[in-house]
Protein backbone atom coordinates (compact mmCIF):
# COMPACT_ATOMS: atom_id res chain seq x y z
CA UNK A 1 0.00 0.00 0.00
CA UNK A 2 2.99 2.29 0.30
CA UNK A 3 4.03 1.70 -3.31
CA UNK A 4 3.43 5.30 -4.41
CA UNK A 5 5.48 6.63 -1.49
CA UNK A 6 8.35 4.35 -2.53
CA UNK A 7 8.17 5.51 -6.15
CA UNK A 8 8.12 9.19 -5.16
CA UNK A 9 11.06 8.65 -2.80
CA UNK A 10 13.01 6.66 -5.38
CA UNK A 11 12.38 9.15 -8.20
CA UNK A 12 13.38 12.10 -6.01
CA UNK A 13 16.59 10.43 -4.85
CA UNK A 14 17.46 9.24 -8.36
CA UNK A 15 17.01 12.70 -9.84
CA UNK A 16 19.07 14.30 -7.05
CA UNK A 17 21.89 11.79 -7.55
CA UNK A 18 21.90 12.41 -11.31
CA UNK A 19 21.91 16.20 -10.80
CA UNK A 20 25.04 15.72 -8.70
CA UNK A 21 26.85 13.78 -11.41
CA UNK A 22 26.11 10.19 -10.43
CA UNK A 23 25.00 7.46 -12.83
CA UNK A 24 21.73 6.46 -11.20
CA UNK A 25 18.54 4.76 -12.34
CA UNK A 26 15.28 3.94 -10.63
CA UNK A 27 14.35 0.28 -10.62
CA UNK A 28 10.82 -0.69 -9.60
CA UNK A 29 11.37 -3.62 -7.24
CA UNK A 30 8.19 -5.44 -8.22
CA UNK A 31 7.74 -4.59 -11.91
CA UNK A 32 11.43 -4.68 -12.75
CA UNK A 33 12.50 -4.10 -16.34
CA UNK A 34 11.31 -6.57 -18.95
CA UNK A 35 12.56 -4.77 -22.07
CA UNK A 36 16.30 -4.33 -21.59
CA UNK A 37 19.33 -3.97 -23.86
CA UNK A 38 21.69 -6.92 -24.21
CA UNK A 39 24.23 -4.92 -22.21
CA UNK A 40 22.40 -3.97 -18.99
CA UNK A 41 25.17 -1.44 -18.20
CA UNK A 42 23.68 0.84 -20.90
CA UNK A 43 20.64 1.44 -18.68
CA UNK A 44 22.76 3.46 -16.25
CA UNK A 45 23.11 6.09 -19.00
CA UNK A 46 19.37 6.41 -19.67
CA UNK A 47 18.73 10.15 -20.05
CA UNK A 48 15.81 10.24 -17.60
CA UNK A 49 17.24 7.74 -15.13
CA UNK A 50 14.14 5.62 -15.80
CA UNK A 51 12.36 7.81 -13.24
CA UNK A 52 8.58 7.81 -13.56
CA UNK A 53 6.41 10.84 -12.86
CA UNK A 54 5.29 9.51 -9.51
CA UNK A 55 2.90 11.13 -7.07
CA UNK A 56 0.98 10.10 -4.01
CA UNK A 57 -2.74 9.78 -4.65
CA UNK A 58 -5.55 10.00 -2.12
CA UNK A 59 -6.69 6.53 -3.24
CA UNK A 60 -4.56 3.44 -2.64
CA UNK A 61 -3.18 1.85 -5.81
CA UNK A 62 -4.96 -1.13 -7.33
CA UNK A 63 -2.33 -3.76 -6.61
CA UNK A 64 -4.03 -6.36 -8.80
CA UNK A 65 -3.93 -3.97 -11.76
CA UNK A 66 -0.24 -3.34 -11.08
CA UNK A 67 0.40 -7.09 -10.84
CA UNK A 68 -1.40 -7.58 -14.18
CA UNK A 69 1.07 -5.16 -15.85
CA UNK A 70 3.88 -7.60 -15.22
CA UNK A 71 4.31 -9.62 -18.40
CA UNK A 72 5.90 -12.62 -16.71
CA UNK A 73 2.97 -12.85 -14.21
CA UNK A 74 5.42 -14.28 -11.71
CA UNK A 75 4.62 -14.39 -8.01
CA UNK A 76 8.20 -13.36 -7.25
CA UNK A 77 8.68 -10.21 -5.20
CA UNK A 78 11.57 -9.11 -7.43
CA UNK A 79 10.67 -8.22 -11.00
CA UNK A 80 12.71 -9.14 -14.07
CA UNK A 81 16.33 -7.95 -14.07
CA UNK A 82 16.08 -6.23 -10.66
CA UNK A 83 18.67 -8.35 -8.90
CA UNK A 84 21.02 -8.27 -11.90
CA UNK A 85 20.88 -4.45 -12.06
CA UNK A 86 21.28 -4.05 -8.32
CA UNK A 87 24.28 -6.38 -8.44
CA UNK A 88 25.90 -4.15 -11.08
CA UNK A 89 25.49 -0.96 -9.03
CA UNK A 90 28.20 0.38 -6.73
CA UNK A 91 25.50 0.72 -4.08
CA UNK A 92 21.70 0.53 -4.02
CA UNK A 93 19.85 3.40 -2.37
CA UNK A 94 16.83 1.78 -0.73
CA UNK A 95 13.84 4.11 -1.00
CA UNK A 96 11.32 1.44 -0.13
CA UNK A 97 8.41 1.89 2.27
CA UNK A 98 6.11 -0.63 3.92
CA UNK A 99 6.29 -4.41 3.83
CA UNK A 100 8.86 -5.88 1.47
CA UNK A 101 10.68 -2.59 1.79
CA UNK A 102 11.27 -1.75 5.40
CA UNK A 103 10.88 -5.17 7.01
CA UNK A 104 14.36 -6.49 6.24
CA UNK A 105 13.52 -9.02 3.52
CA UNK A 106 15.10 -7.00 0.71
CA UNK A 107 18.16 -6.31 2.86
CA UNK A 108 18.53 -10.02 3.71
CA UNK A 109 18.33 -10.93 0.03
CA UNK A 110 20.93 -8.32 -0.85
CA UNK A 111 23.19 -9.57 1.97
CA UNK A 112 23.00 -13.11 0.61
CA UNK A 113 23.84 -11.89 -2.89
CA UNK A 114 26.62 -9.51 -1.79
CA UNK A 115 24.77 -6.41 -3.01
CA UNK A 116 25.73 -3.21 -1.15
CA UNK A 117 22.87 -0.96 -0.02
CA UNK A 118 22.10 2.06 2.14
CA UNK A 119 20.34 2.00 5.48
CA UNK A 120 20.06 -0.51 8.28
CA UNK A 121 20.60 -4.21 7.90
CA UNK A 122 17.93 -6.88 7.78
CA UNK A 123 17.68 -7.46 11.53
CA UNK A 124 17.39 -3.78 12.50
CA UNK A 125 14.87 -3.23 9.71
CA UNK A 126 12.77 -6.20 10.74
CA UNK A 127 12.73 -5.18 14.39
CA UNK A 128 11.88 -1.56 13.55
CA UNK A 129 8.77 -2.71 11.66
CA UNK A 130 7.35 -3.94 14.99
CA UNK A 131 6.70 -0.66 16.79
CA UNK A 132 5.94 -2.27 20.17
CA UNK A 133 9.09 -4.39 20.07
CA UNK A 134 11.16 -1.34 19.09
CA UNK A 135 9.72 0.73 21.94
CA UNK A 136 10.31 -2.12 24.43
CA UNK A 137 13.92 -2.45 23.31
CA UNK A 138 14.49 1.31 23.58
CA UNK A 139 12.94 1.40 27.04
CA UNK A 140 15.01 -1.60 28.22
CA UNK A 141 18.31 0.12 27.44
CA UNK A 142 17.27 3.60 28.52
CA UNK A 143 16.93 5.25 25.12
CA UNK A 144 14.61 8.25 25.55
CA UNK A 145 11.46 8.06 23.43
CA UNK A 146 7.91 9.35 23.50
CA UNK A 147 5.48 7.84 26.00
CA UNK A 148 3.54 4.98 24.48
CA UNK A 149 1.03 2.27 25.13
CA UNK A 150 0.45 -0.95 23.25
CA UNK A 151 -3.26 -1.55 22.81
CA UNK A 152 -3.89 -4.63 20.63
CA UNK A 153 -7.59 -3.87 20.36
CA UNK A 154 -9.25 -0.79 21.71
CA UNK A 155 -12.60 0.78 22.48
CA UNK A 156 -13.66 4.40 22.66
CA UNK A 157 -13.20 4.20 26.44
CA UNK A 158 -9.52 3.27 25.90
CA UNK A 159 -9.04 6.38 23.77
CA UNK A 160 -10.63 8.59 26.43
CA UNK A 161 -8.35 7.08 29.09
CA UNK A 162 -5.27 7.57 26.90
CA UNK A 163 -6.11 11.23 26.29
CA UNK A 164 -6.11 11.73 30.05
CA UNK A 165 -2.93 9.67 30.58
CA UNK A 166 -0.74 10.85 27.70
CA UNK A 167 0.16 14.41 26.80
CA UNK A 168 -1.88 15.75 23.89
CA UNK A 169 -1.16 16.35 21.11
CA UNK A 170 0.42 12.96 20.56
CA UNK A 171 1.04 10.60 17.66
CA UNK A 172 -0.94 7.43 17.14
CA UNK A 173 0.50 4.53 15.18
CA UNK A 174 -2.08 2.05 13.98
CA UNK A 175 -0.36 -1.18 13.08
CA UNK A 176 -2.12 -3.99 11.28
CA UNK A 177 -1.19 -7.62 10.93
Amino acid sequence: TERAVSLVTGSSVCRALRENGHRAILVDLFLGLEEVPVNLEELFDAPDGLCPEAKIEAVEPDLEAIRARRKDQSERRFGPNVLELCGMADIVFLGLHGMDGEDGRVQATFDLLGIKYTGGGYLASGIAMDKSLTKRMMDSVGIPNAPWRDIPSYTEADITALVEELAVPCAVAVVSG
